[in-house]
């Protein structure tokens, strides 16, 4: 089976990109395995989506074509696209002259970001929303905030406008009463053509700040990123692009109209994430032990613009996602599903590594 794959990828010459124009792509990547992780260079993935270097940030490597910029920095997790933050799930290394980066990154978040239209979820009808914790579960508190009681506002406000941009809407809870996470996962698993959007709020020390949105880790990989860890080998699910195309809307949107720290599109293996059977994300709407983003978190007004944001970033994902004819499908020619990186395969010859 993977011969084969092999085989049928090395057939593609061009691609179709997110702009719609044509790029050659390299007839052979090499993979290099370091420490048990296979690596592809990054300068073939460059040119698979026709970047060139740009001028960025003096601590970044910048590259791009048209309005889009993505950056990262040596040795570092870190990855920008238009500057919003995701986590990868290996750091990007130095070997031999070159930088690479990991294989499950590419095909897992990376190529989903630069190329959401290529994520065909399929009629989406129905938005789940969970607000996090409830009746005896206040989940984080302070002097400003309790968060069950702004997860729930929010949720509420997210309803309203998710209503009235045309979708069904699920709330696992719409009062103040507990419910366990299995119970909240079982709502969007037997709920048809939805997608299923946990709402949450942070708590640490006062000076920490920020929205961060969370996907479950891949399989195989771990979330050092998340507040809490669980590093077993669970099998995660077959909606990984479908979940960073949703987190991607629904961050950068919330990024951008509120101004917060952006801490991050990251990946955990929080249990309300692990067992679903449906596109999902986690979402951190600011800290309720910040005096500044506490008090701002409890208002009417700023609940109301974070319930916006969600919302465009949902209608943006259902935008970008809806089920389209295959982009290169041409009759005499031979041909692979659009998705090919998504499946975790790259073309392949196996590099050497001195480490």
């Amino acid at each position: 089976m993977r011969a084969a794959l092999r085989k049928l990828f090395l057939i593609l010459s061009l691609i179709v990109a997110q702009t719609g124009n044509l790029y050659a792509v390299p007839d052979k990547w090499n993979v290099y395995c370091v420490h048990g992780v296979d690596y592809v260079c990054l300068d073939d993935v460059w040119r698979f989506y026709g970047f060139s270097k740009r001028e960025g940030r003096s601590d970044r490597i910048s590259y791009g074509a048209g309005d889009r910029t993505v950056s990262l920095r040596p040795s570092k997790q870190d990855f920008y696209v238009n500057d919003y933050r995701y986590i990868l799930s290996y750091p990007v290394i130095s070997e031999n002259g070159m930088l690479l980066i990991s294989s499950i990154d590419m095909s897992k978040l990376v190529d989903p970001v630069l190329r959401p239209r290529l994520t065909k979820t399929g009629k989406i009808t129905t938005v789940v929303l969970d607000p996090g914790h409830g009746g005896h579960d206040a989940g984080a508190v302070s002097r400003y905030a309790r968060e069950k009681d702004c997860n729930l506002a929010l949720g509420l406000k997210v309803r309203r406008k998710l209503e009235a941009a045309g979708f069904k809407v699920v709330m696992t809870r719409d009062k103040d009463f507990f419910l366990t996470l299995g119970e909240r996962v079982a709502i969007a698993n037997r709920t048809p053509d939805c997608i299923f959007v946990s709402l949450h709020h942070n708590s640490g020390n006062s000076s920490a700040s920020g929205i961060e949105t969370f996907t479950l880790a891949p399989h195989g990989t771990t979330s050092p990123f998340a507040r809490t860890r669980r590093t077993e080998d669970l099998a995660g699910n077959n909606q990984d692009s479908e979940n960073i195309a949703l987190a991607t809307a629904v961050h950068s949107h919330s990024i951008k109209k509120t101004g917060a720290i952006d801490r991050g599109i990251q990946r955990a293996r929080f249990s309300v994430l692990c067992t679903i059977k449906r596109p999902a994300i986690l979402f951190e709407g600011g800290f309720v032990t910040n005096p500044q983003e506490g008090s701002k978190i409890s208002s009417a007004h700023y609940q109301d613009m974070l319930a916006q944001c969600i919302c465009d970033g949902i209608v943006r994902y259902a935008y970008n996602t809806r089920t389209r004819p295959s982009p290169y499908r041409r009759s005499g020619a031979s041909s692979v599903r659009a998705g090919s990186l998504r499946s975790g395969y790259v073309p392949r010859r196996r590099g050497t590594s001195s480490r």
